[in-house]
C-alpha cells in the first residue's frame, strides 16, 4: 500500500509553504543553526572533498537549508563528488583491452562514478541543492550572499499556488 511521501518537518513546512494547510507543530525542537565553519576532520586529505564543502557549506548556512543534524550528510555528499570526480578521471579509455587474452570490457572506475553520481544524486535533493527540491522554498528574512549566487533566486520566490 502507498503512503505517499513522508511528512516533512515544521521547519521545512514553514520553508516550503504549507499547502495542506494543516496546523503546525508549534512544540516540535527546532534545531540550533549550524556551525559550518572549518572543515570537518571526515574530510582532512581530500582537496575535491574539501573543495565542494567550501563551496556548499558557506550557501547552506546562509539560506539555513542544513541543521546539525544534515552535516554527516554534506560531509558525505562532499566525499561522493570527490569520488565521482576521481572515477570519470580514472575512467579512459572507457574499454579496456586485457594483455594476454585480448577481452575487451569496460573500464572498472565507470562502475564507481555510476555509484557515486547516484549517491549525490539522493544526496542533493535532501539538502536542498536541486531545483525542484528548492521550488518551493521561501528564504528568510537576512542576508543574501555577497556578489549574487546559485541561490539568489530565492528573493523572490511567489508563494505556492494553492488550486
Amino acid at each position: 500500500m502507498a503512503r505517499g511521501h513522508k511528512p516533512f518537518p515544521t521547519i521545512k513546512r514553514r520553508l516550503h509553504g504549507n499547502a495542506s494547510k494543516r496546523p503546525l507543530n508549534t512544540h516540535e525542537p527546532e534545531p540550533p543553526a549550524t556551525n559550518l565553519d572549518g572543515v570537518p576532520r571526515e574530510l582532512v586529505g581530500n582537496d575535491e572533498a574539501i573543495r565542494e564543502w567550501r563551496r556548499l557549506a558557506p550557501m547552506l548556512k546562509t539560506i539555513r537549508q542544513v541543521t546539525e543534524a544534515d552535516r554527516a550528510s554534506l560531509i558525505a555528499l562532499c566525499l561522493e563528488w570527490s569520488r565521482y570526480l576521481e572515477a570519470t578521471e580514472q575512467a579512459h579509455p572507457r574499454i579496456l583491452v586485457a594483455s594476454r587474452s585480448g577481452y575487451k570490457m569496460p573500464n572498472p572506475w565507470l562502475a564507481i562514478a555510476r555509484f557515486a553520481l547516484a549517491n549525490c544524486l539522493k544526496l542533493w535533493p535532501e539538502l536542498g541543492l536541486t531545483p525542484s527540491s528548492r521550488s518551493k522554498v521561501k528564504t528568510a528574512d537576512g542576508p543574501s550572499l555577497p556578489g549574487g549566487d546559485g541561490f539568489s533566486e530565492f528573493d523572490a520566490v511567489d508563494p505556492p499556488s494553492t488550486h
